[in-house]
């Protein structure tokens, strides 16, 4: 069992239950402004997908958005105290990351991110609320400098302060993984979202894709999967495809599945969930969506609950309790 920091405090591993290792809670900060006069409604309608969430069994929302509204969050959880919310540092893409964040050289991302892991947030030290997980991007396969300063700050910082890293992964998971190596990395306490994205495929077929990620899980590294109902990114088969054959494969405690649940709210204060406007369908991708529609959707794929259970419980909490010997 390990200590687990969350908005609420520590708490034990065992406590986490189900966690979806990969959303985000749309209150502002990196992911976009809240329009003022909505933040009331903002807060209602994010109160509410979590409860709902509660509500379906899912215990614990690793929100990966590296620029918090930290006191917005906390508001949050005392209005859904039955969730774990666990809160991230690091960067997004630079386009979406704030200045005060984006002209950090190295040195200065790094003390930026123990101080959020351990100190607390910048304005937010006397409340106790700390990181417990870091989050850094690339675009592209292959990484932008600024990145590379960003993911060789975030193996720096694990290993100091040995906590997780999840990083953006839509291509390119390969080279991230090596050059968090090159800096330190703990392979096994860092995983790789999105990776299912086939526009970040490099031309790759399906099965080729599987051969390039299988790399990552031979080095004990985790592969994240969420597009369920992104079918014009990832056409459900092929998800299925990729899961199952690293399950077949032995891989099987290597693999998370979340939602990358995200929206945004307008000047006219219409919600919409990511790519919703495009394509409708997208619009009931929320937490609960993963207990409601996920679920049921592997189990008639064939992918037994048991399965499930480890995506969702057993892989994601190891990859917390990975250092816990410290």
């Amino acid at each position: 069992m390990a200590s687990i920091q969350t908005v609420k405090g520590t708490v034990d591993s065992d406590q986490l239950g189900v966690i979806l290792v990969h959303e985000h809670i749309c209150l502002g900060g990196g992911l976009g402004r809240i329009p003022e006069k909505f933040e009331t409604k903002a807060m209602d309608y994010q109160a509410t997908l979590t409860r709902k969430a509660a509500e379906v069994g899912i215990n614990t929302l690793v929100d990966l958005s590296p620029h918090p509204e930290v006191g917005k969050i906390m508001q949050l959880n005392e209005k859904v105290p039955q969730v774990n919310l666990i809160l991230s540092t690091g960067a997004y893409l630079e386009s979406r990351t704030p200045h005060a964040v984006r002209d950090l050289n190295e040195d200065a991302m790094i003390e930026h991110m123990i101080k959020d892991l351990s100190a607390g947030y910048d304005g937010f030290e006397d409340t106790g609320v700390k990181a417990g997980i870091i989050k850094v991007t690339s675009a592209g396969p292959q990484l932008t400098e600024w990145e590379k300063k960003n993911f060789r700050a975030a193996a720096r910082v694990q290993q100091q302060l040995k906590v997780p890293i999840a990083t953006h992964a839509c291509a390119g998971a390969k080279a991230q993984m090596e050059l968090l190596r090159q800096a330190g990395d703990n392979i096994a306490a860092t995983f790789y979202s999105h990776v299912e994205a086939e526009f970040g495929w490099e031309g790759r077929s399906r099965e080729d894709e599987a051969r390039y990620l299988e790399d990552v899980t031979r080095a004990a590294g985790y592969l994240q999967f969420n597009n369920l109902d992104f079918e014009f990114d990832t056409p459900f088969e092929d998800m299925l495809y990729l899961i199952n054959y690293f399950e077949g494969k032995g891989y099987g405690d290597n693999v998370f599945i979340s939602i990358d649940a995200n929206w945004t709210i307008e000047e006219d204060g219409r919600i919409w969930h990511e790519a919703e406007k495009e394509h409708p369908e997208t619009g009931r991708r929320t937490y609960a969506y993963a207990i409601t529609h996920a679920v049921p959707m592997l189990m008639s794929a064939g992918v037994s609950l048991q399965r499930i259970s480890k995506y969702l419980v057993a892989n994601p909490r190891r990859l917390f309790e990975t250092f816990d010997e410290h």
